[in-house]
């Protein structure tokens, strides 16, 4: 059994879920800090019902009698705890073949590590993140259609997104049908940030050219690929909307429980700030990896937290307070096996949430990165090539290098982000 390093701060970060705070975004940002306009007050409304619960009730005639592929994980979960693809096998479905992405059918395999083909019962399962990440002929050959239901967490590095991008464009190479079953975008639908992935940085990790945190559902997300033509000669594409999900919408006003969708994303709270903190790796500071607190914490062994915190004082300004912590990464199997600084006392800041309807974790980020630069220029050395896969484009290793300002970078990531709003909109399918 491992057991995680306990971690020492200063002050106790309280959940999310026991904080009160205002629904209300106050005042109009500049176009270089906000990529997003006046939040709505949030009324009561029932639970959110998940595209799965629409499609098993409704029970579509066009399925009947087809041969299914089920693209699921861990997280293809009813709200009762049951599993989708029991679900649909009760219901007397004939499924043929399971797909599951990084993380592997159970989601208990850590990040970057090959998956192998299993069995459930007696389906296969292919692993899309081992010898192959695309569909083959060979393994679709006996479906017609394909089921998508995984929940993602709406930041364009997170692999999953490529793999519905992967499936559809198989599904398009061999006339059959695609059917995504909508989950909500934890991190909400109103906030865009970062700039768009640029085409010579294109690879598993960012296939389309879409924001760092991009603001839409799985199912929207789809539809904006096929009318964009992001895939090449478009399948037979369904998407089996939510009831009761709102844009201004946070995982805790889903009234749904959260399943980890990966080893190192315990949390909501981890997934709001993973746009920008899992940035950090390319500049060598360990960002809560090896920890009980992956995303949420930053830190090195040669920070000085509090020069840090005063610098981007005390995050106010993006809805969090940061608190002083020094925390050691440990190798954790099954989660991460060599975290930077492994076994070496790092000194940072604990990033606790107050109003995640400020916290733009890339803007954040990005004020932790110039105060980095700033205290320490000759520690601040970045994996060129991990870090332009990961922001999308040069423009942040650039500033890094001092070839452009930080007004510079903001300026033209906060282009981008208008852009992308403007283009995405007609693919909304909630308000």
């Amino acid at each position: 059994m491992s057991v995680l390093n306990k971690d020492k701060t200063r002050k106790t970060c309280r959940p999310l879920a026991s904080l009160t705070f205002s629904a209300c975004f106050l005042g109009v940002l500049s176009l270089c800090l906000s990529p997003l306009g006046p939040f709505q007050s949030l009324s009561k409304q029932a639970r959110t019902k998940l595209g799965s619960e629409v499609f098993l009730e409704n029970d579509p005639v066009q399925l009947k009698g087809k041969r299914l592929g089920l693209v699921i994980n861990h997280t293809s979960q009813l709200p009762d705890g049951s599993s989708l693809v029991q679900a649909i096998l009760k219901s007397g479905a004939n499924v043929r073949a399971i797909f599951t992405p990084e993380h592997g059918f159970r989601g208990d395999i850590e990040q970057g590590k090959s998956v192998e083909d299993s069995y459930f019962k007696k389906i296969k399962i292919f692993s899309l993140y081992g010898k192959t990440r695309r569909p083959t002929a060979g393994q679709i050959q006996d479906i017609d259609a394909f089921i998508y239901d995984i929940q993602d967490v709406g930041t364009r590095f997170y692999t999953y997104i490529t793999t519905l991008k992967y499936v559809i464009e198989a599904a398009s190479a061999y006339g059959k049908s695609v059917y995504v079953l909508d989950r909500p975008n934890p991190i909400g639908g109103l906030i865009v940030e970062g700039p768009c992935l640029r085409s010579q940085f294109e690879s598993f990790i960012g296939a389309f050219p879409i924001p760092l945190r991009y603001g839409l559902t799985a199912g929207e997300l789809a539809q904006m690929m096929v009318g964009e033509k992001w895939v090449q000669n478009p399948a037979d594409l369904q998407v089996i909307r939510m009831k009761n999900w709102k844009r201004e919408y946070f995982w805790k006003d889903t009234g749904l429980t959260w399943t980890p969708p990966s080893p190192n994303m315990p949390t909501p709270e981890a997934a709001i700030l993973f746009p920008g903190t899992g940035l950090l790796g390319a500049l060598k500071i360990n960002h809560g990896l090896g920890t009980s607190h992956p995303f949420q914490q930053v830190g090195a062994p040669f920070l000085d937290p509090e020069l840090i915190r005063r610098r981007v004082q005390g995050g106010q300004e993006f809805g969090v307070e940061m608190e002083p912590t020094t925390f050691t990464p440990r190798s954790l199997p099954g989660i991460v096996l060599h975290p930077p600084y492994e076994n070496k006392v790092c000194q940072g800041l604990r990033i606790c949430i107050r109003q995640p309807e400020k916290c733009l974790s890339v803007r954040l980020t990005l004020a932790l990165i110039r105060a980095l630069k700033e205290i320490y220029p000759d520690r601040v050395s970045p994996l060129a090539e991990p870090l332009n896969l990961h922001f999308g484009s040069d423009l942040l290793l650039h500033y890094l290098e001092e070839k452009v300002s930080f007004s510079q970078l903001m300026i033209e990531m906060g282009q981008d982000e208008q852009l992308f709003k403007k283009k995405s909109v007609k693919y909304f399918l909630y308000k």
